[in-house]
C-alpha cells in the first residue's frame, strides 16, 4: 500500500485515537439554547456547574460567560492551562459550595 504524503506524518492510529477520546464537554446545541440571542455577562460569577462528557459527568468550578432564558454559557480553566466555553442547562449551574 502507497503512502499518504498530503497530510501531517502524525496520522497513526494511535494519533487519530488520542484526537477522538480527548476529553471535551458536550455543549448544548443552538435549538437547546433557544431562539433568543445570547445576553453577554462582563465580569460574571464563578459557579459549580455539571460538565456532560460522553464518559462522564463532572462538577467543575467556571465562570458565566453568557445566559439565555434557558441555558448559560461557562468557561471553565482545567489545571493544565487549557480552557473552553461550553452552554449546560441553566439546572446545571449553583453558586459555589465549600472550596475543594
Amino acid at each position: 500500500m502507497g503512502q499518504n504524503r498530503r497530510y501531517g506524518t502524525d496520522v497513526s492510529r494511535a494519533a487519530v485515537n488520542e484526537f477522538l477520546t480527548r476529553p471535551y464537554p458536550v455543549s448544548l446545541t443552538r435549538e437547546e439554547i433557544g431562539p433568543d440571542a445570547p445576553v453577554p455577562v462582563p465580569d460574571g460569577d464563578t459557579v459549580d456547574v455539571w460538565l456532560r462528557f460522553v464518559e462522564v459527568r463532572v462538577q467543575e468550578r467556571a465562570v458565566v460567560v453568557a445566559y439565555t432564558d434557558r441555558a448559560v454559557q461557562v468557561e471553565v480553566i482545567r489545571r493544565d492551562g487549557s480552557r473552553y466555553r461550553v452552554w449546560v442547562w441553566q439546572g446545571a449551574v449553583t453558586m459555589p459550595g465549600p472550596a475543594r
